[in-house]
């Protein structure tokens, strides 16, 4: 490991962070639910001190191994691990989704994992995505609900299991309506019509990387919503104008809602999220997504924690 002078005190502070949080263990009653604050809080000093060691320029792969040991203890919570895993070969796999979205807490009862996961689903960083979920369902429904004699139709892309899809109560959606869902992982879309009930009689599933989909989302169109979920946050600038043009161009119809949603910059959660998790993301605030959209007509806001940016463009009629 190579180490310049400046940054000693930085890698000190990291291996004191994790030390700290691998105590955690011996000096805490791990019997006791509320101790869940007092991990979550040694897991927040963890990721305070990655971010100055980040900013000391300690070089990724050396912070990486100095917090193994807590990357590995924070496995034992199945939040984490699987995520570590990345059992399906790539980030947000849609059955952690839905583990945050149902709140549950797989981990023993009493010891650390229970307790790092408790912290998980308490947090701003998971609130956000359910806050998400929510904002899709509500413009779905809005949607649904809006004065117009024809059909409607929606599409999700990088649906995963359709949580937002699923909320929707089947008696606003009248014949002729249509969703169509799109996700590169056919499981995903496997689960979403096991837990769709009556909406299947109106989705169309179709399973593949997305850039590829275009042409036959398109012949399925056009939408008069479009909802990208969460796919911004691993897209490149020039991958995310090329998807953004698509949408736009191809599979809106004139006067219809393209929304998108990413996480903003300065995520208070982003460090631990990379060295405990290898969860890395795309951030974006409002000027970078204006700048994927020039000449739109652009609203941006957030949701209750601040952490996720709603973009909603409405094409031109």
């Amino acid at each position: 490991m190579t180490v310049l002078p400046h940054t000693t005190d930085a890698l000190h502070r990291i291996s004191d962070a994790v030390d700290g949080f691998l105590r955690a263990e011996r000096e805490l009653n791990l019997a006791d639910p509320s101790a869940h604050m007092q991990v979550g809080g040694r897991v927040h000093a963890l990721g305070v001190q990655i971010h100055g060691g980040v900013l000391a320029g300690i070089p990724e792969e050396d912070i990486a191994a100095i917090v193994q040991p807590a990357r590995s203890a924070c496995a034992r919570s199945p939040f984490m691990r699987d995520e570590n895993e990345w059992a399906r070969g790539y980030p947000s796999d849609f059955r952690l989704i839905e583990h945050v979205l149902a709140q549950a807490n797989k981990a023993t009862p009493g010891t650390l994992g229970w307790h790092v996961e408790t912290h998980l689903q308490g947090v701003a960083i998971t609130h956000q995505l359910r806050n998400r979920v929510m904002h899709q369902t509500r413009l779905i429904g809005d949607t649904l609900t809006a004065p117009r004699n024809e059909p409607r139709s929606v599409l999700v892309i990088a649906a995963g299991s359709a949580p937002d899809l699923r909320k929707i109560p089947p008696g606003i959606v009248r014949p002729g309506d249509r969703f169509v869902l799109t996700d590169v992982d056919p499981d995903a879309l496997e689960l979403a019509q096991q837990r769709l009930g009556p909406l299947n009689d109106f989705t169309t599933a179709v399973s593949g990387n997305v850039f590829r989909a275009i042409p036959k989302l398109a012949e399925l169109g056009p939408y008069d919503l479009v909802l990208v979920n969460g796919l911004y946050e691993y897209l490149n600038d020039r991958a995310a104008a090329r998807l953004t043009e698509a949408v736009l161009t191809r599979l809106c119809r004139p006067g219809g809602l393209f929304h998108f949603s990413s996480l903003t910059g300065g995520n208070p959660f982003r460090w631990a999220l990379e060295y405990l998790m290898e969860w890395q993301v795309v951030e974006r605030d409002e000027a970078a997504v204006r700048a994927l959209l020039p000449g739109c007509d652009v609203s941006v806001g957030f949701d209750q924690t601040g952490l996720a940016l709603l973009a909603h463009v409405r094409t031109r009629r």
